[in-house]
This record gives C-alpha cells, sequence and structure tokens, in this order.
C-alpha cells in the first residue's frame, strides 16, 4: 500500500526545500524514506499530512531545515559545477558568433550575475515548496527569476560598453580548445546529473546558430530562424522537465 496523493506531494516538496537549503542528499533521501514509512502507518489510522507531522508543512519545513547542518562539501561541489556549466553556456555561444573577447567588466560582472540568479533560483525553489500558490502565480514566478540573468546580462552589456576597460582576447586556438573543453562539460555534466538534459539543450541551441550563422540566407530568414529554434528549445525543455519530475515522483 503507498501513502496518499498529499502525502507524496509534501514529501517532493520537502526534498525540494531541504535540497535549495544545502543540506545533504544522503541525509534529506534517508528522512524522505523514514517519513514515507511514517505516513503510510498513520495513513491507516485516517490521519492527515498537518496531523502526523504536528503543524504546517512550512513550519516543519523550516524547523527540520534549522536542526540540519548545511552541506559544505556537497555545496563546495555542486556550485563549481554548475558555474562552469553556465560559462561553457556563454563561450558556446560566443566563439559560434567569433566573439571570444572579454572584457574585465564581464570577467567580473559574469560570476555576479551567476551568483544573483542561483540565490534567486534557491530562494523561489524554497518559497514555491513551502507556500500553497496557484499556477499562474507560480509560472509567474519562475518567468520573473528565469528573465532575471537576461536583464542582467543586457545591463552588463551596456555596462561594458559605457565603460572602457582592459580586454582579454582569445585567438582561433583558443577558441578552438574553449569549444572542445566546453563540449566536454556538457557531457560531464550529463552523467554527473544523470540527465540528458546538459547534452540536449546545447545541441539544441547551438547547433541550429552555428548552421544558421554559417549560412546564405537572407538576414530575414535567419531571424525567423532563429525564433523558430527557441520555441523549439522551449518546447523540448518543458517536454524533458516533465519526463524528469515523472522520473522523480516514480522512483524509476
Amino acid at each position: 500500500m503507498g501513502i496518499s496523493v498529499e502525502s507524496r506531494e509534501f514529501l517532493q516538496n520537502l526534498r525540494l526545500y531541504l535540497i535549495s537549503s544545502g543540506k545533504n542528499e544522503n541525509e534529506i533521501e534517508e528522512i524522505i524514506g523514514e517519513l514515507e514509512d511514517h505516513f503510510q502507518e498513520a495513513e491507516r489510522d485516517g490521519k492527515s499530512v498537518e496531523d502526523i507531522i504536528g503543524k504546517t508543512p512550512k513550519e516543519y519545513m523550516e524547523e527540520l531545515a534549522g536542526e540540519m547542518p548545511i552541506d559544505v562539501k556537497g555545496l563546495l561541489k555542486f556550485v563549481p559545477i554548475v558555474f562552469v556549466g553556465a560559462i561553457s553556456y556563454i563561450v558556446m555561444g560566443d566563439a559560434i558568433r567569433g566573439e571570444l573577447e572579454y572584457s574585465v567588466i564581464q570577467l567580473i560582472g559574469y560570476p555576479v550575475v551567476f551568483l544573483i540568479s542561483m540565490l534567486l533560483t534557491l530562494f523561489l525553489f524554497k518559497y514555491i515548496a513551502s507556500t500553497k500558490v496557484a499556477k499562474v502565480k507560480e509560472w509567474f514566478l519562475f518567468f520573473v527569476v528565469g528573465g532575471t540573468p537576461l536583464v542582467l546580462f543586457v545591463a552588463l552589456i551596456f555596462l561594458n560598453r559605457g565603460i572602457d576597460s582592459p580586454t582579454v582576447q582569445i585567438g582561433s586556438v583558443g577558441s578552438f580548445i574553449a569549444v572542445a573543453l566546453a563540449i566536454i562539460v556538457f557531457i560531464g555534466i550529463s552523467i554527473w546529473s544523470k540527465s540528458w538534459i546538459a547534452v540536449i539543450l546545447p545541441t539544441l541551441l547551438f547547433l541550429p546558430e552555428f548552421i544558421i550563422t554559417h549560412s546564405d540566407f537572407h538576414e530575414d530568414t535567419k531571424i525567423m530562424l532563429s525564433g523558430a529554434k527557441m520555441v523549439a528549445v522551449l518546447v523540448v525543455f518543458l517536454i524533458m522537465m516533465r519526463l524528469e519530475n515523472k522520473k522523480a515522483a516514480t522512483g524509476k
């Protein structure tokens, strides 16, 4: 006999909240497993989630997170991996456009944008996991947080144009090496995360861009193809995220 939909949803939200709070993944799974067994027994007596945990889900998550230590070792491994992955996206796109030249402002700005984006994302995950919100509001929050890096990058572009600073230029050999390293990073992240998203998304983003950029199509045609590419990437991303969520929910 399994647990109810309500309990399953609570445990999924609890997992997300604790992961976003920087807790150890093995400890989280151990706690989730114990709670699942406890829920299964308590539900036979007709108890709800709040009856079992003795408080609201948000209060329980905050209290449990406060009792667990921060997984510093895990964060020191996770954050650099995500940062290198983000930089690889930038380098790959710039290499295709032939723009592997970075100013001091960009070299400082990219890590800052990354840090702000990551903190906002973790805050959003914790909020969504611990607070019941309407789907419309949830999608709006994801849109705002997802669009923040784009706004910051645009601001960085204007700042870079307005302020003269020393630049670092990477030649053709360096560009080839940078692209090769980016591909290795994408494959490595895919293996590490046990998900093909890290390989499929860059392929969908950059392979069409490379073909479009080096084609003889008219500029209007290139713009339309680029727009179609972004729509296709968004659709594939949403489909893959849905499949990943189903996989996580079923444990298969």
